[in-house]
């Protein structure tokens, strides 16, 4: 099976990624749909709408087949779903991004004409947004530790924050760095050959 043009693994590729987007978009809505549903519950226990005793008496909610008391989640309160909810947002937002630029791409590998100027520049932004994931992913980190530390000090005493630097994500931005000058640089040579003819 060739690797470029109708009928070929791009085209498979092609295939895979609008599934992708498709999944990424239903993962989308429910973060949005949880963060709305989360701020509703905030605003009608401020309203006095829903009694503080919710969280704090003796109700049970069944997850798993477990009954798990309300109370026990209670310490997962704004200072730790606000920052989650905020992750999501940056991974599925900057997924959503990449997945986009990867599927203009693939159509024109999928046509025959890799070396267009425009893969370049999908080449860039994809790298561009891994960037703005990662830098994001270590700011948020570090909000949720300071609110933590700040709100809920028994919380933060026991949990563990591991602020990792990921090789392979950092490797695939240089790699996509190098990647989009060579595409750039094709995308020269091609307009140049053209102009010879």
């Amino acid at each position: 099976m060739k690797a470029l043009g109708r009928d070929s693994v791009a085209s498979i590729v092609r295939i895979g990624l609008n599934v992708v987007w498709g999944v990424l978009w239903f993962l989308a809505v429910c973060l949005a749909l949880g963060a709305l549903g989360y701020g509703a519950f905030l605003a009608l226990t401020a309203s006095g709408v829903i009694g503080p005793d919710v969280l704090t008496g003796d109700n049970h909610l069944r997850i798993n087949g477990e009954d798990v008391r309300l109370a026990d989640i209670a310490g997962y309160t704004w200072p730790v779903l606000v920052p989650a909810f905020l992750i999501g947002a940056v991974a599925i937002g900057g997924s959503l991004m990449i997945v986009w630029r990867l599927r203009r791409l693939f159509d024109s590998f999928s046509s025959g004409e890799p070396f267009r100027k425009e893969n370049a520049n999908h080449l860039r932004a994809i790298w561009m947004t891994m960037l703005g994931i990662e830098l994001a992913r270590y700011l948020l980190l570090g909000l949720t530790g300071v609110l933590l530390a700040t709100t809920h000090t028994q919380l933060a005493e026991s949990a563990e924050f591991e602020m990792r630097v990921d090789l392979s994500t950092w490797g695939s931005i240089l790699i996509l760095i190098v990647l989009a000058e060579v595409f750039r640089e094709g995308a020269r040579l091609k307009e140049e050959q053209e102009l010879t003819i």
